[in-house]
């Protein structure tokens, strides 16, 4: 108990300072300022911050389409895989060039969600309608991740407000698709704030053909209808920020979301009565400050706090839980400091100091419990040498200590370098990358000490190890013979892994990580878009990647890692036009994306196959009254496609929605 006191103290300080910063901004007077709603343009999918590394982003109308969920942004991204488990709300993750979910972090307002249990980030809880643009790191994490493992890094950032306004909105759709929506923001010169609140609910009750364990014989195949799988929750956001002089400068992020709903299990065997609850809570802070009269120096302090509380109901023991409930209870609380100073105009240096506090409790009814703990201390520094108008050199590098206990606190038992260099050649139009990386991963204090009865831990667990390089060129041209603008990204990526984190059945009924062999991952991405007109542009994502077991003494049977697709393509045209103001439309717009993954195997034998499954979505938008009005549709799997991902785990077929949103 004493640690969750002292987190809810630092939730407590954290609250205090935001009730502060809401004070002072209702105190500045709000100066009258016109909205004024432009379209968007096309920009090119480069990523917006750390250019250094191969990467993309997904920003504005790409982020509104009816029904979308996080999932379905990343699924069209190269070098991404996406895991899901069913519609709405489902549990939904997202790996990078062959990496695990818990090797890849998810950042949400710069705040990681990957919890300590599984090392995995739900993509079903990330807020797509308040994000402004997704970041996506495929090589190598940026240095303003606290991880810099080799699965890279996705950062989702939120809106941030800038004048005031007001927005509301609602979705119907398939399979009892409900959701409803409202943000509210003020400005003044100096400060600003913006409050928005949304409550989603779906039955998600679509068909499925039930196979009946039996793929190769047809007489037996039913069509079901999905059960135990609705979904209830209620999402809460506040953000502010505030210029407070002489160059300083600071940002408040306040979330709440809170889930109700089924856990439907796996087709062959579905719940009707198992449960899940979970409320998570999420308080981030940030100060901007000059460390120098000429602003080669800038210095930032950050504080943030997670809260994560998930309840498992299992009355009749359909989960094989061996309990009829089970409460988990994490937390994590981390500071830091960063500052980024110009020692000339040729070097920059990015030093970084940080620490953090994580906690996990598991208690099962009648089983006995999980209380541990972990501290990490961190230290890195980026460099940048700008060598002349044709090359610029970087580094970045950490050193992490990390305490891991079930008993009491633990405070530096392992020490983990981890880190990169490469090397950009050009600056304008056409742009070569280079980088080779080391990471190191610690095991979750899930894997460690075991999450219930059925899941236990292993202490003896050591953290996993890799190297990667890619190389690849990116592209951007500009107007030439008519054609508006094209953009490519090209690499060529190799991986390699040691000691990755396994588990495995024991012969008394329960499952246990450990330290298995290695792995192999090489592949080619690419991301191109062309646009030939104002009004039409293409796009085009690949993924080619062969991911092998290099195990010593594996059998050679089947050496390929299960659930990777080695093909992945996801083409999109789009047509939007801005000429049809005449008859009160100020936007339109309408893209079409086909996204096909090839077969995977589903266990490490190659027994079980996965088959290949491909989707086409078609989105349509149109914007009346200056754009003050919204209308947007989205029919996914047009051609009610099969579809499901990991095995016992179908997909919807085909469904519609519908979204409607004022802005003024």
């Amino acid at each position: 108990m004493a640690k969750l006191d002292a987190l809810s103290a630092h939730l407590a300080a954290l609250s205090a300072a935001f009730s502060w910063a809401s004070t002072a901004l209702a105190q500045e007077p709000a100066a009258p300022i016109d909205v004024v709603v432009q379209g968007e343009r096309h920009r090119p999918p480069a990523p917006p911050q750390d250019r250094s590394v191969a990467g993309s982003v997904v920003r504005g109308a790409r982020l509104r389409a009816a029904g979308l969920q996080a999932a379905d942004v990343l699924r069209t991204q190269p070098g991404l895989s996406v895991v899901e488990t069913g519609g709405q709300g489902a549990l939904a993750t997202a790996s990078i060039r062959g990496a695990t979910s818990a090797q890849t972090p998810v950042y949400l307002a710069g705040i990681r969600l990957n919890d300590d249990v599984a090392g995995t980030a739900d993509l079903s809880l990330v807020p797509l309608w308040l994000i402004d643009r997704v970041e996506i790191y495929r090589g190598n994490a940026p240095i303003e991740a606290d991880q810099l493992g080799i699965g890279g890094a996705i950062f989702f950032e939120p809106r941030r407000p800038g004048r005031p306004g007001a927005g509301a909105g609602t979705t119907l759709g398939s399979f009892g698709t409900r959701s409803i929506w409202a943000d509210a923001s003020t400005g003044a010169p100096h400060a600003s704030a913006l409050v928005g609140v949304r409550i989603d609910s779906a039955r998600n009750d679509y068909s499925f053909l039930d196979d009946r364990g039996t793929r190769f014989d047809p007489g037996d195949d039913r069509v079901r209808t999905r059960t135990n799988s609705d979904v209830h929750s209620l999402d809460f956001w506040t953000i502010g920020s505030a210029r407070l002089g002489a160059g300083w400068s600071a940002d408040m992020v306040v979330n709440a979301v809170g889930r109700e709903q089924g856990v439907p299990g796996l087709l062959l065997l579905p719940t009707r009565a198992a449960r899940a609850d979970l409320q998570r809570s999420i308080l981030g802070g940030r100060l901007r400050a000059p460390c120098g009269r000429d602003d080669r120096c800038r210095i930032e302090v950050s504080s943030s706090a997670l809260v994560a509380r998930s309840t498992l109901h299992d009355p009749d023991l359909e989960l094989a839980l061996g309990a009829a409930r089970v409460d988990n209870t994490g937390q994590r609380t981390e500071h830091g400091v960063s500052a980024r100073i110009d020692l000339s105009d040729a070097v920059t240096v990015s030093p970084s100091a940080s620490a953090s506090f994580e906690g996990l409790r598991v208690t099962a009814l009648g089983a006995s419990g999980l209380d541990a703990t972990r501290t990490r201390s961190r230290l890195a520094s980026g460099m940048e040498w700008r060598a002349g108008q044709l090359a610029t050199f970087r580094a970045l590098g950490s050193a992490e200590c990390h305490g891991t206990s079930s008993e009491g606190w633990s405070f530096c038992d392992r020490l983990e370098p981890s880190g990169r260099i490469g090397v950009q050649l050009g600056r304008g139009r056409v742009v070569g990358l280079a980088n080779a990386s080391r990471y190191a991963r610690v095991p979750t204090l899930g894997e460690l000490y075991g999450t219930s009865g059925l899941v236990r831990g292993n202490p003896q667990l050591v953290p996993e190890e890799g190297l990667g390089v890619d190389a690849g060129i990116r592209v951007a041209a500009g107007r030439w013979r008519g054609v508006r603008g094209a953009w490519l990204d090209l690499f060529a990526f190799a991986r390699w892994s040691d000691r990755l984190v396994a588990w495995r059945r024991s012969g008394l009924g329960y499952i246990r990580p450990y330290n298995v062999g290695s792995a192999r991952v090489t592949g080619l991405e690419g991301l191109a878009a062309i646009e030939p007109a104002a009004w039409l542009r293409a796009e085009l994502a690949a993924t080619v990647m062969d991911p092998r077991d290099t195990t010593s003494g594996r059998m050679p049977a089947n050496d390929l890692l299960p659930f990777r697709s080695r093909l992945v393509i996801s083409p999109a045209l789009e047509c939007r036009t801005t000429r049809w103001r005449s008859a009160g439309i100020a936007r339109a717009s309408a893209l079409a994306r086909w996204t096909w993954q090839s077969s995977r195997y589903a266990d490490e034998a190659g027994l079980v196959v996965i088959p290949s499954q491909g989707s086409l979505d078609l989105e349509s938008e149109v914007r009346l009254l200056s754009e003050r009005l919204a209308i947007r549709a989205r029919l996914a799997n047009l051609l009610d496609q099969r579809r499901f991902d990991v095995i016992g785990y179908a997909l919807p077929g085909r469904s519609l929605y519908a979204t409607m949103e004022a802005r003024w």
